[in-house]
């Protein structure tokens, strides 16, 4: 699947792209191979677990109350970098690559937050009991499954697919954090996108002043439910700045395939659920996308996830042969005389670590999967942890389906339970749970990967530190999931947790026979004509399998990008450098914009917390009419693009002036 390098260059500045390095091993890393930094220190690793509790917590809540989880590598290198700075003010400094440590282990209490809350949640809902020690060992072995399985993965994924590949949040968080250390204009740039950013959440989230999601569903003649909208948040307009118009175009053909076809010939034809038979047009094409459209994006992951997997063949090939190797001494001498930024774990600590999780999922009593599920769980996993690492890398974090992978688990586990006599539903959701741990785990990893690979930091110290971060993260998520039923219980108003209900809901409809295997089978088919017209299949599966106010907004960061890089290309000469500039000033304003939304949500997630303010809805709402708030809606995000070009084209030159 190639992608037009005029389109999906995501190099930074020229720093990283001059020089023999750069022409011959990718972009020039801020730190050079040969030089050693402080990376893994004590300091690094004791802020980057206090901030990790934090964001594992503040994600756990967010994403049982909205469904979603936010991305946490940039606003915790944000964090650390304010810390860092505090800590300099008394004479005790901390350098870039410390940096770089802290949000690695920030980010995966968010990864790992994800998978717990989207599925191992989901027991509640089978009228089962959060199980603690079980939560920490399911969370704990999926997480290691994911940094081990992309370990033989980062070479291929984030170097020699560099320019293929963004892997927006990581490069944007790169972006930060280059620009904190520099002390230049990048500074104003991402404190310019963050206030913005910041200030847009608090006034749509804390004091409902606007919606960001505007959204319609219309009729067409004799035919009903077409469906078009967008939630415009800051972050998901920087996301498709950042991947470029080509990628977010797929993600939007997705939905629009799905919101603009599929559902409308679901409801014209009478298959609306019965609970939703006589809603708004809108709730019904909303009620269809549950019922059936994300089995149709599922089926068709499944199927472009195999065929990523083909695609990747030799590298996982070259990967289990140089496994062998190590396992045998032949190659650890090659290995050591890498450059520092090319140095990770050995790989037969990936093959013993693997084997060794495989055997504690079959042994561990709190897991309860039995064989067949530890051997699905692990073949699924590396499976699934290539899918998403691949994934993320073109439409980001935010937009990673977990739950889509989790899905697919569930349906393949339950099946192959079910023809050797398995009948208990949670057997299958805690084999799912191992997987979308995996999966989410590995996403957050390939992310980090990508931002020590622009840093030049060594790979080896980032697992490590990944793998730390996993088993704090794991040992408190299942009391923080328990705390959470406690006090709200899951699937209440409060804490809905819908995508837990989905799984379970899920599980109990394959072990009894009433999964929708035809939508599923309309998704892979659909997914075959797409490999046929050698159309990235990825992206359009994600579009499918996400809600089209997900897609939109994602859609109208690529299409800035598209139009801003052609009014640029008609004012630049001919070596490019007016485009390189603006492009770098654009990636970094929209880390900015990223950050500032991610901040906010932990900031009304905390209030949620503790109670400040309104028990529902906004903390402190303006109490203005529906009317009202999304005309203004459209008011701010008119403004909100245009703060965007105008901080990304300020003060541009034209050739003749240069």
């Amino acid at each position: 699947m190639s992608h037009g390098p005029s389109e999906e260059r995501t190099e930074p500045s020229g720093s990283r792209t001059v020089g023999d390095q750069a022409s011959s091993d990718g972009p020039t890393p801020t730190v050079p191979a040969g030089k050693s930094v402080a990376e893994l220190t004590i300091k690094a690793v004791a802020i980057g677990l206090a901030l990790n509790v934090v964001m594992l917590t503040a994600n756990m809540y967010l994403g049982m109350r909205s469904g979603m989880t936010i991305s946490a590598s940039i606003p915790a290198a944000v964090i650390s970098m304010g810390l860092f700075y505090g800590l300099r003010q008394v004479g005790i400094g901390g350098t870039l690559l410390e940096n770089n440590i802290v949000q690695t282990m920030t980010s995966a209490g968010e990864a790992l937050a994800a998978g717990v809350i989207f599925t191992i949640a989901g027991v509640t809902f089978l009228d089962q009991p959060i199980d603690i020690a079980g939560t920490a060992t399911v969370a704990v072995l999926g997480g290691v499954l994911g940094v081990l399985f992309m370990i033989p993965m980062r070479r291929y994924l984030i170097v020699d697919k560099h320019e293929e590949l963004p892997y927006p949040e990581g490069t944007a968080c790169a972006d930060v954090l280059e620009a904190g250390s520099s002390g230049d204009d990048g500074v104003k740039l991402i404190s310019f996108g963050f206030l913005v950013s910041f200030l847009y959440m608090w006034l749509a989230n804390g004091m409902a002043a606007f919606r960001t999601t505007i959204q319609t569903a219309f009729s067409a003649g004799e035919t009903d439910g077409f469906a078009i909208g967008g939630d415009f948040t800051p972050a998901l307009i920087g996301v498709g700045y950042i991947i470029g118009p080509k990628i977010a175009g797929y993600v939007f053909g997705g939905g629009l395939i799905a919101w603009l076809m599929l559902i409308p010939l679901l409801i014209t034809g009478g298959f609306v659920p019965e609970e939703a038979a006589d809603a708004a047009l809108m709730t019904q094409a909303e009620a269809v996308w549950d019922a059936y459209i994300r089995y149709v994006g599922a089926g068709a992951m499944i199927v472009g996830g195999f065929y990523a997997i083909i695609s990747m063949r030799e590298t996982i090939v070259d990967a289990l042969g140089t496994a062998g190797a190590e396992l045998r001494g032949s190659a650890a001498a090659a290995t050591e005389s890498r450059k520092r930024t090319q140095r990770d774990l050995p790989m037969k600590v990936v093959v013993v670590g693997a084997v060794l999780v495989a055997l504690a999922l079959v042994a561990v009593p709190q897991v309860q999967v039995g064989l067949l599920g530890g051997v699905i769980a692990v073949i699924a996993a590396f499976l699934f942890v290539a899918v998403s690492a691949y994934l993320v890398g073109v439409v980001g974090s935010s937009s990673n389906p977990v739950s889509g992978m989790a899905v697919a688990t569930i349906l393949i586990a339950a099946l192959a339970m079910k023809s050797t006599g398995v009948t208990d539903p949670v057997a299958v959701l805690v084999t799912a749970s191992v997987v979308a741990i995996a999966a989410a785990v590995a996403g957050d990893t390939s992310q980090d990967l990508k931002t020590g690979y622009l840093l030049g930091a060594t790979p080896r110290k980032q697992q490590l530190a990944q793998v730390i971060g996993i088993a704090l993260s794991a040992l408190f998520a299942g009391w923080v999931l328990y705390f959470f039923h406690q006090a709200y219980g899951i699937g209440s108003d409060t804490i809905p947790a819908p995508q837990a209900g989905m799984m379970a809901l899920i599980s109990e409809g394959v072990l009894t026979g009433t999964a929708q295997w035809g939508m599923i089978l309309i998704g892979a088919v659909f997914a075959c004509v797409l490999i046929l017209m050698d159309v990235p299949v990825l992206p359009f599966a994600v579009g499918i399998y996400l809600p089209i106010t997900l897609a939109t907004p994602i859609f109208l960061g690529g299409l800035l990008r598209g139009g801003i890089d052609r009014y640029v290309a008609r004012k630049d000469d001919e070596d490019g450098s007016l485009a390189e500039h603006v492009t770098s000033r654009g990636r970094i304003v929209a880390a900015g914009l990223i950050t500032g939304e991610a901040i906010m949500g932990i900031v009304i997630g905390a209030l949620y917390i503790t109670g400040t303010g309104a028990e529902s809805g906004a903390p402190f709402p303006l109490g203005l009419s529906g009317e009202t708030q999304t005309v203004l809606g459209v008011v701010a995000v008119v403004t909100l693009v245009g703060l965007f070009v105008a901080s990304v084209l300020r003060n541009t030159p034209d050739a003749a002036d240069r």
